[in-house]
């Protein structure tokens, strides 16, 4: 293999891995209010400015500035079931991140192009789903693949400005097209009235008709924030997104993709991108400072910020510092493509063992082997995670109390949604800035303090729950709701608990044990699914159940023999 055609198999390698990390199956617990949102503003077209969803809060004001992807991933849902959305989310990542690559590749060989976007897709694989931030992250590649430009004509300045409305009514984040655009004119407004360095002022300088064509685009984009059906106040928005972000709103502490990111609590491959890119972009800064393009530098601190402010930023980190780290480091990598021509064969070995290694990589995210060392509960596939979203026990309670005012779990809340509504009404989803603070302060102390969940219950008249066992302290919820009179345990598998009270449940059996997942799985899933209900039986029902829990655990080691947890469970149960 030729050492042109070594760098060229990386790069498609590269790409490959890319769109392997995007073919997995549902596992989102947003995507399916965005499901759910997107079926309702088709059956009513017209976009709900009030929540249509919850009987906590009905009638609270509702900004939904992600409205059109809703309707676009329900549109691909009716087209294609499960696998429609999962592959437009993956259209729109794989897109995002070729256009990442093109521009790397304008500074680098291909070699190093791909090498720095499998980094950057590395910090970002958590964030692989489907939810708005898809078409966030193509938009954002595609503002800066069209302002590295040497020359900015009219066309493609107002094209951004098209582009800014589209995005406006995409998500809430594209006001980070505003940091890129505003970043730029700063940039060369520096460049071009500022005493700067030589090299500083000729990377970054434009001409009169650019800055000018600059300022006049970002006033056009900032306008186009507003051209949403929600105005000002959907415009204001993104203001509200960062002060929960920044610990302003009761929802923000309990929200793990709301803290700042800890190394230790991210997947590994997430923390490793997030070192790698920052250390990079470092190096970057450092080696070129007598030629800083202030638009890269800004673009990267603002960016960097916004990654360490909280874990669901981190993703971010690789379009952000991806132009610095392009620039700054072209002529070492220039220096070494050249050391490297004169050897063809070490060019070609370089080549060949990226892409064989992202091309070993590709075959672990196909086998699980990837998600499982990544500690990421994920399959990949075109379906729907029957371990995360379990489908048998929403049908018990469909057949059981289809009527019931129902307190779910905030996890469950979407699933729900797209499963029942307008037959049923949650108690609380994923859209928490919807909720009044004092709602979800409720919704919290039930599951601090269990005891709790009495008074909230002859509050609200509930009269069933269903909750995510595998959560934290929903075990300990369940047993408290189970020990309420009139309440008791109806249904229980891999995934969740339905409780009922007595007069929704009396002509039921004393307890019914579902199958641990209603449909067939992959053997990750199948294998957690069969431990976690056995782990819920001996929590909830005690020695009593042993023989059933280790029944569990022995079916989930000879699904996935590895499984540390029901080895320690099947100790548990013995005499």
């Amino acid at each position: 293999m030729t050492r042109g055609r070594a760098a060229e198999a990386a790069a498609a390698t590269a790409l490959l891995l890319v769109v392997a990390l995007q073919v997995h199956t549902l596992d989102d617990s947003d995507t399916w209010w965005h499901l759910a949102s997107g079926r309702l503003i088709a059956a009513e077209r017209a976009v709900a400015r009030a929540d249509p969803f919850s009987f906590t809060a009905p009638g609270a004001p509702w900004i939904n500035r992600q409205w059109l992807f809703d309707l676009a991933a329900y549109g691909t849902w009716r087209a294609g079931g499960p696998a429609g959305p999962i592959l437009l989310a993956a259209a729109l990542f794989t897109a995002a991140f070729a256009t990442l690559y093109a521009l790397a590749r304008r500074r680098l060989p291909a070699w190093g192009a791909a090498a720095l976007v499998v980094l950057a897709a590395q910090a970002a694989v958590e964030r692989f789903t489907v939810r708005p931030e898809a078409a966030t992250f193509l938009l954002l590649a595609t503002y800066l693949l069209v302002l590295d430009r040497a020359s900015l004509g009219l066309r493609a300045l107002v094209a951004l400005v098209v582009l800014q409305a589209v995005w406006a009514n995409l998500h809430a984040l594209s006001v980070l097209g505003l940091v890129v655009l505003g970043a730029e004119l700063v940039s060369a407004a520096a460049a071009r009235w500022l005493p700067l360095p030589p090299g500083w002022r000729h990377a970054s300088r434009r001409d009169g008709r650019a800055v000018a064509g600059l300022a006049a685009a970002t006033a056009g984009a900032i306008a186009a924030e507003a051209a949403t059906p929600f105005g000002l106040a959907g415009a204001l928005f993104p203001l509200r997104l960062l002060g929960v972000l920044r610990g302003a709103e009761v929802t923000s502490a309990p929200i793990i993709e709301h803290r700042a990111p800890a190394l230790a609590e991210l997947s590994p491959p997430v923390a490793l991108g997030l070192v790698a890119l920052l250390a990079l972009a470092a190096l970057a800064a450092l080696v070129s400072w007598r030629r800083w393009r202030i638009a890269h530098l800004l673009i990267a601190a603002a960016f960097t910020a916004l990654a360490l402010l909280a874990r669901r930023n981190v993703a971010l980190i690789g379009p952000g510092v991806l132009p610095l780290v392009a620039s700054g480091l072209a002529p070492v990598a220039a220096a070494a493509d050249r050391r490297l021509a004169r050897r063809p064969r070490a060019g070609a070995a370089l080549g060949a063992a990226l892409a064989l290694g992202f091309a070993l990589a590709t075959v672990l995210v196909v086998s699980g082997d990837y998600y499982r060392a990544s500690r990421l509960t994920r399959t990949f596939g075109l379906g729907v995670s029957g371990l995360l979203f379990p489908a048998g026990a929403v049908d018990f309670l469909d057949a059981a109390a289809p009527s019931a005012r129902l307190f779910n779990d905030d996890v469950l809340g979407g699933y729900l949604l797209w499963r029942d509504y307008p037959r049923r009404r949650v108690f609380i989803d994923g859209r928490f800035q919807v909720y009044p603070g004092a709602v979800y302060a409720e919704y919290q102390k039930v599951l601090d303090e269990p005891r709790a969940f009495a008074p909230l219950a002859a509050r609200y008249g509930l009269d069933a729950a269903i909750l995510y066992h595998p959560g934290a302290g929903r075990l300990e919820l369940a047993r408290a709701i189970a020990s309420i009179p009139g309440w008791r345990i109806a249904y229980l598998d891999g995934g969740a608990i339905v409780l009922l009270a007595d007069h929704r449940a009396s002509e039921l059996p004393a307890g019914v044990i579902g199958p641990p997942l209603a449909r067939p799985a992959a053997r990750t899933e199948e294998a957690l699914a069969y431990y976690q209900r056995g782990r819920a039986l001996l929590f909830l029902f005690g020695r009593q159940t042993s023989p059933l829990a280790r029944a569990d655990f022995e079916a989930a080691l000879r699904v996935l023999p590895g499984l540390h947890e029901a080895r320690v469970g099947l100790g548990m149960t013995s005499d």
